[in-house]
């Protein structure tokens, strides 16, 4: 397994703020760029979601991934559980208080998929380049 594709960010709103919009998986705004739907299949007694299906599709095919997803109070880590085209991911979000109400935002993600002929390197600036677009909009949403 490779080293994970670490992005970070510095947002203008409180830890549990942060937390609240990430959970917020149905928007696919907080997926890879590929994500065309994302539906939750389980939630907690809080309502967050626990399970969730993401519809992810790109050049010409098209996959449904399954995620796990697990919460404390400053971290969601999603974990994919069934996927015909991943063999492994997994994504975790932690906030840290920066103090004055702000948020220091740290997301890391690993994948290995099981389409031949993908390159490391593109697959990393695939997920660095997504991580980069969920991390700016977890940041306009929860300075919102």
């Amino acid at each position: 397994m490779s080293a994970p594709v670490t992005r970070t960010v510095e947002i203008a709103a409180p830890v549990p703020r942060v937390i609240e919009v990430i959970s917020d998986l149905e928007n696919t705004d907080r997926w890879a760029n590929e994500a065309k739907q994302a539906k939750v299949q389980e939630q907690d007694e809080q309502g967050r979601p626990t399970r969730i299906a993401v519809t992810l599709g790109a050049l010409t095919f098209t996959t449904t991934a399954t995620y796990t997803v697990a919460y404390t109070d400053s971290s969601v880590t999603l974990t994919c559980v069934d996927a015909k085209l991943i063999r492994e991911s997994t994504i975790a979000y932690t906030a840290t208080d920066a103090g004055d109400g702000n948020t220091h935002l740290e997301m890391a993600s690993t994948m290995e998929v099981t389409v031949k002929g993908v390159p490391r390197w593109g697959l990393e600036r695939a997920m660095g380049s997504s991580a980069e677009k969920n991390l700016q909009s977890i940041k306009k949403d929860a300075e919102g």
